[in-house]
């Protein structure tokens, strides 16, 4: 068997000189296993340096043709979204619509987009997306620091091509920036590591409120990585003045933490936390009955907490599991114990969370992407590990390395075509915003056009607008084309026998509509218009497989002109005011 031992010093390009002798002489890093695990040479003619840039490459244009589709909202999106319509950054901080939990620096960042932008898809995705630009980019920085060759490469590859980091780049929730956040405190504690002064844990302690602001399971990632720089500092006889750089980081982390709790997350909390304890109660640990915990650990790592680059529920990420034990059973060997805790170290106390039925673990590969940059440097050791075993099986060295490659490349062209050709998340979605853009700029040209809940604040079917029903779809499907299609809000003086109001009403089937407040309005309505004209356009919604029917959707139509005998004046419809996106 080829030795694996000889070719980091003449192929590794990517380091600088400090960068190499820093790791030589520094007893957390990984320079050592990079030369036990390193290949003879790179296939195809192609150094390290290139490698790493072609995957690179392959993680930009990935997530750049997401976000340029530019896929229709879907329904976890528009729940969200559906709060920055009409409210200003003060009423952000009151609970949110549909059941809705984010931190609210995250909030104010996407009100800033919608009042500088207009409220779109781009809009709504932008700060997500530069946030996963600028984490591919970093993670690089950062898995050179942890590893090299091989190893490197395939934690790099894995972190470009991987589903969720290209998902969540362009997608108007919190999960791809909770990622960047987690990975600039990891760079930081890195950096501490290197140089060994304590400007960076100032730096970290500087950091501290915006990134408890604007991500919630950045505390996890804060309060790990700060116990395992205590457990580095005590071990290794810290200086003063690193543990009162510790001390202020660990003061600003409670702080903060204290701040915005106190300012928003307790009111989130008391106005959501039953619903939100009751949803995701099978991502709780079972510490009622203990005997259940080694089975449920088992599952959830298998499922979706570790879908990278691939998985899912169900035992999909079975084979990432594998991979991730064979690297911790490498570094564990190698008694990499600093390593370990930067994965173990969040982790724990996300599980510790989890235990006292605060926040989800498992459930679903979203609440784990803070820690996606250490998994993938530990899938990273894994498939390393794996090529070495293989090697000694007899197997040859540079083609299983290929092979790795080419199933890394393969995932990510994947991903790219599969945006391509279905470029929605359901055909549903696709649907009603085709169904929107038809139906709102086509009244709007021939009619004055009111929408009743949005524009006159009137439910009639008022679960649907408090549970989590698609009327929050519906409602940023509209929002949207006033937007894109610059259309002006009804102006009840135009309208005339020639230019009717309408007057439309979104109905879910699932929730129960209010007939008797419904006719009352129509019998006020009728005292100053005639009412020439009632439809009601039926919309099914269907699941994802576009098969079976989840519900039916109705989009009702009043048509009214004014009475004969009536005043040309402007009447009220109702109390309440006309809203606009702004």
């Amino acid at each position: 068997m080829t030795q694996w031992f000889s070719w980091l010093a003449g192929q590794e390009a990517t380091y600088s000189q400090n960068e190499r002798s820093f790791e030589e002489r520094s007893w957390t890093s990984l320079a050592g296993m990079a030369s036990e695990t390193t290949l003879p040479s790179v296939p195809n003619g192609l150094s390290l340096n290139r490698w790493l840039n072609l995957f690179l490459l392959l993680g930009v244009l990935a997530r750049t043709i997401r976000y340029y589709l530019c896929f229709p909202l879907w329904d976890d999106e528009s729940f969200l979204c559906v709060n920055l319509i009409h409210r200003n950054y003060a009423e952000l901080l009151q609970p949110l619509d549909y059941h809705q939990v984010a931190p609210v620096l995250f909030l104010w960042i996407e009100r800033a987009a919608v009042q500088l932008l207009g409220f779109s898809e781009y809009s709504l995705r932008l700060y997500p997306f530069v946030c996963s630009i600028l984490s591919l980019f970093l993670f690089r920085r950062v898995a050179g620091k942890l590893l090299s060759g091989p190893a490197l490469l395939f934690a790099v590859a894995t972190f470009a091509v991987s589903y969720p980091g290209i998902r969540y780049a362009a997608e108007a929730k919190p999960y791809g920036t909770d990622m960047f956040l987690a990975l600039l405190m990891l760079a930081l504690v890195l950096q501490w590591q290197q140089k060994r002064t304590s400007q960076s844990l100032y730096w970290l302690a500087a950091f501290m409120p915006f990134a408890l602001g604007a991500s919630y399971p950045a505390v996890f990632a804060a309060g790990g990585l700060s116990l395992v720089v205590g457990g580095a500092l005590w071990k290794q006889r810290g200086t003063i003045r690193e543990w009162i750089g510790l001390a202020t980081w660990n003061v600003m982390i409670l702080a903060s933490f204290v701040l915005w709790f106190g300012l928003v997350g307790r009111i989130q909390s008391s106005a959501e936390g039953e619903f939100m304890g009751e949803y995701w109660k099978q991502n709780f640990p079972p510490m009622q009955q203990i005997s259940l915990l080694p089975y449920w650990l088992l599952k959830t790592h298998a499922s979706d907490f570790l879908a990278y680059p691939l998985g899912g529920p169900h035992w999909a990420s079975t084979a990432t599991l594998i991979l991730c034990l064979a690297g911790a059973w490498r570094l564990g060997r190698q008694r990499r114990f600093f390593w370990m805790g930067l994965i173990l170290g969040p982790v724990s106390l996300h599980f510790l969370a989890a235990a006292l039925q605060k926040y989800p673990y498992g459930g679903h590969v979203k609440f784990s992407q803070y820690v996606a940059p250490m998994i993938c440097c530990l899938i990273g050791v894994g498939v390393v590990q794996f090529l070495d075993w293989r090697s000694r099986w007899g197997y040859s060295a540079h083609r299983s390395f290929l092979g790795a490659c080419t199933i890394l490349l393969v995932i990510g062209a994947g991903d790219i075509a599969r945006d391509l050709i279905s470029p929605y998340k359901t055909r549903s979605d696709e649907r009603a915003r085709a169904f929107a853009k038809a139906f709102w700029v086509g009244t709007h040209f021939a009619e004055e056009v009111v929408c009743l809940q949005g524009d006159q604040g009137l439910d009639f079917v008022p679960d649907q607008y408090r549970e989590l029903s698609w009327s929050a779809h519906y409602r940023c499907n509209r929002a949207i084309e006033m937007q894109r299609s610059r259309l002006r809000a009804a102006d009840l003086a135009q309208v005339s026998a020639t230019r009717p109001l309408r007057c439309v009403l979104y109905h879910d089937a699932r929730y129960e509509l209010d007939q008797a407040r419904l006719d009352e309005w129509l019998q006020g309505m009728q005292k100053n218009y005639e009412l020439i004209a009632h439809e009601s356009i039926p919309f099914p919604r269907l699941a994802k497989d576009d098969r079976r029917l989840v519900t039916m959707e109705y989009i009702d139509s009043y048509k009214f002109i004014p009475l004969e005998d009536s005043s040309t004046e402007i009447r009220p419809m109702a109390a309440g005011r006309t809203r606009s996106l702004h």
